[in-house]
């Protein structure tokens, strides 16, 4: 387990070695948010004792990144804090963890002398995923979107066809000097990110690629060629993408040129 790393004006982010998880921690005059929580109430206690060795500040407020287990089931150890998650995400655990205010698209949770931004740029790793923005350090809290110490989590609930395209909107966003936090790993810069998607893209472009030319479901997840990671751990991918274009069809010859047999 890893100690607190101030990324920059008291914006911190600890990683954990539970499931390799990060939390971002983000101090206000007005008090703290947490961006997300670890995986059970127990972890969320342990989250808050390491939260009063470096600040005394109220927490008040509390981002998920997304739905994720991992990510959002310690909410019950912060009982005074008001917690945000976009709509879809708040659905999703609806029957295990309320969340209090939700929203659609972008939440400003002002903290006194500093703001935060929290933004839905759109579907990929969940149809939830947010990116906590924190203007005045340029740090970025990329949830699972962005992943460092494993390849990005393509699950049962990922859109891996959008993916791509969530994540260039995040880009557009990133300076040269932003630091982006991860869902998991250590902390990574705007180039990271950019690299990062251009593999994501590629997965949606041999799935794309082998939808149009009429490859069965079950030949694609038996394709080896042109995956950016290796093939296991895509077959969700695969059946999420194919799931979104419906069942491919059968490529045929243009009948162009032939003459009519009179």
């Amino acid at each position: 387990m890893s100690a607190w790393v101030e990324l920059g004006d008291r914006t911190w982010v600890r990683r954990y070695a539970e499931y390799d998880v990060n939390i971002g921690l983000v101090v206000g005059s007005a008090g703290a948010l947490v961006i997300d929580t670890r995986g059970t109430p127990a972890e969320g206690e342990e989250l808050l004792a390491h939260i009063r060795e470096i600040t005394d500040a109220p927490i008040r407020w509390i981002v998920n990144t997304h739905a994720h287990f991992d990510h959002v089931f310690g909410n019950p150890a912060f009982k005074d804090a008001t917690s945000y998650a976009q709509e879809n995400t708040a659905a999703a655990v609806a029957e295990t963890v309320a969340i209090d205010n939700t929203f659609a698209v972008a939440k400003v949770i002002e903290l006194g002398d500093r703001r935060v931004e929290v933004l839905h740029l759109g579907n990929g790793h969940t149809d939830g995923d947010v990116v906590v923005v924190v203007p005045d350090v340029d740090v970025f809290f990329a949830g699972d979107l962005i992943e460092e110490s494993a390849p990005p989590s393509y699950g049962e609930d990922s859109y891996p066809l959008e993916w791509a395209d969530t994540v260039d909107r995040l880009i557009g966003l990133l300076s040269a000097t932003a630091k982006v936090v991860p869902g998991h790993g250590a902390v990574v810069d705007a180039e990271f990110v950019r690299d990062q998607n251009g593999d994501i893209g590629t997965v949606a472009n041999t799935i794309s690629g082998l939808h149009h030319n009429g490859t069965s479901l079950e030949d694609a997840l038996a394709h080896t060629d042109d995956w950016p990671w290796p093939q296991a751990h895509l077959e969700q991918a695969v059946r999420r993408g194919y799931a979104a274009l419906g069942a491919p069809r059968r490529p045929t010859l243009p009948l162009l040129g032939l003459a009519k047999d009179e």
